[in-house]
């Protein structure tokens, strides 16, 4: 399982975070994390066990793993 974790300022001193819903399949949740990109938030991809930074070479195990737990 996969999630948007998006950060942004609201002109206070403290980020605001807010997770976006759980998402079966990674391609997904990388679809909603470049359409806020687009926007200007800043994203990150996580999975039900912590962030993955980027993209990274270990995604297809990444995935393998997450879907195990």
């Amino acid at each position: 399982m996969f999630r948007v974790k998006t950060t942004y300022r609201n002109g206070t001193a403290r980020p605001i975070i807010e997770h976006g819903p759980w998402h079966p399949a990674r391609k997904e949740a990388e679809y909603w994390a470049e359409t806020l990109r687009e926007f200007g938030y800043v994203v990150e991809i996580e999975t039900q066990h912590g962030k993955i930074e980027g993209k990274d070479d270990n995604a297809d195990l990444a995935a393998a793993l997450a879907g195990m737990a």
